[in-house]
């Protein structure tokens, strides 16, 4: 072998062993960069897995704020049923019963009003509120108008939970 062809072959194998290094080298950075970004998944599922307790955390407090607050128109209500066979005369215990009743709608309309559900309102009728649920003829009323509700519809927090069930007039 030549002189000329030893070194060509010598270079060669230098080339080889360049390229060769530069692979190895690419190839520890890229298990270095996936080894980043497996562990900033990692991260964020344990971020997510942590936030998603938090948020039930809230959601129960929640719940357990609203229970407590509804604790006491149970009470009432049992206290109700309790006292009304100790009362003898009947007219006095219907009365009695209605006015506990009506203290106790106080007491559960105050919790909702505390927990942002209101009533919906009732001016004139508006889909978005309000489910027809029957059409009258009646002169005494406007074309539209609300002539009587069935049921009462709900918002919280200006988040329609139930709509109204109303009766519209028809002409």
């Amino acid at each position: 072998m030549s002189k000329k062809q030893h070194k060509n072959n010598h270079e060669e194998k230098e080339n080889e062993n360049s390229k060769e290094n530069e692979i190895l080298k690419e190839n520890e950075e890229l298990k270095a960069k996936l080894d980043e970004a497996l562990r900033a998944y990692a991260k964020c599922e344990n971020d997510k897995k942590i936030l998603q307790k938090e948020a039930d955390a809230y959601a129960d407090y929640a719940y357990e704020k609203f229970a407590k607050d509804l604790l006491p128109v149970l009470d009432s209500l049992e206290l109700a049923i309790a006292h009304s066979g100790d009362i003898e005369d009947k007219a006095e215990a219907f009365d009695k019963l209605l006015e506990g009743v009506e203290l106790t709608l106080k007491k559960m309309t105050d919790v909702f009003k505390n927990h942002g559900i209101e009533a919906v309102e009732h001016e004139e009728f508006n889909p978005e509120f309000h489910q027809a649920i029957q059409h009258v003829q009646s002169d005494e009323h406007n074309e539209g108008e609300i002539v009587d509700i069935y049921q009462k519809g709900y918002k919280l927090k200006n988040k329609l939970i139930r709509p109204s069930m109303v009766t519209i007039n028809k002409k």
